[in-house]
């Protein structure tokens, strides 16, 4: 898709912040023209291709992830996100500009509305997915009044969606952060921001409750280097 004065008008209106803006000219490139498509993106190569652009070279990973989800809830259908598989990677849904501007104008001004033929844009399937949401925020505020964290619901709702919408990831990182209390010479003192820095982070990916190497303790750095070069094999 190409990029024009409609688009400038949209991204305007939309109150898109400039990282925001590159990031929808970058995948309108990507997507076909004049019809509904679903594309894998990586933000990183993103990333790659705008810090030759920018004085200051490419963008932190929490600006990327804020630029997305934006586009996500600020665009009115004209890029979802349908599915995350980790911070940078995602696969996304993006509508035509035309369809976007004509589904959402209101009644008798002389656009009417189109219909894609897409379930993913009826008002059902947004009825849906705001009934999930609500559903998804209700257990996750449930687990943390339980557990004594003290969260918002906008701050919940960020949770959950750099969780990529998934209670159970949300769950993980609970489990991770529990571990880490229990395990670790200092306890976690701020267990809100470490949740928050978990999620944001991903570093649940790699965790599991049950498989947990255990690492000796050592009092210097001589036991240290005695017990590594123990543990290589002789020369033969």
């Amino acid at each position: 898709m190409t990029w024009n004065k409609k688009n400038d008008q949209f991204a305007l209106s939309c109150g898109l912040r400039q990282s925001s803006e590159r990031l929808q000219r970058w995948l309108l490139r990507r997507a076909k023209p004049n019809e509904v498509c679903e594309i894998e993106i990586d933000l990183r190569v993103f990333n790659q291709f705008i810090a030759r652009d920018r004085d200051r070279g490419g963008y932190d990973r929490k600006t990327l992830k804020e630029a997305l989800a934006q586009l996500d809830e600020k665009t009115q259908g004209l890029v979802l996100i349908t599915k995350s598989y980790t911070w940078a990677i995602h696969k996304v849904q993006i509508r035509p500009l035309q369809i976007v501007l004509q589904q959402n104008s209101q009644n008798g001004n002389g656009s009417p509305k189109l219909k894609t033929g897409n379930p993913m844009f009826s008002e059902e399937h947004k009825k849906r997915a705001i009934e999930q949401q609500q559903q998804d925020i209700s257990i996750l505020k449930a687990m943390f009044d339980n557990l004594g964290l003290n969260y918002t619901y906008d701050a919940i709702v960020k949770l959950w969606r750099n969780a990529g919408k998934k209670v159970e990831d949300v769950k993980r990182a609970v489990e991770m952060m529990l571990h880490a209390h229990s395990t670790q010479v200092e306890p976690v003192r701020t267990p809100e921001a470490w949740l928050v820095r978990c999620i944001e982070r991903k570093w649940y990916e790699k965790f599991s409750l049950y498989y947990q190497a255990k690492l000796p303790r050592f009092t210097n750095c001589s036991e240290i280097e005695q017990f590594v070069t123990g543990l290589m094999p002789s020369p033969t």
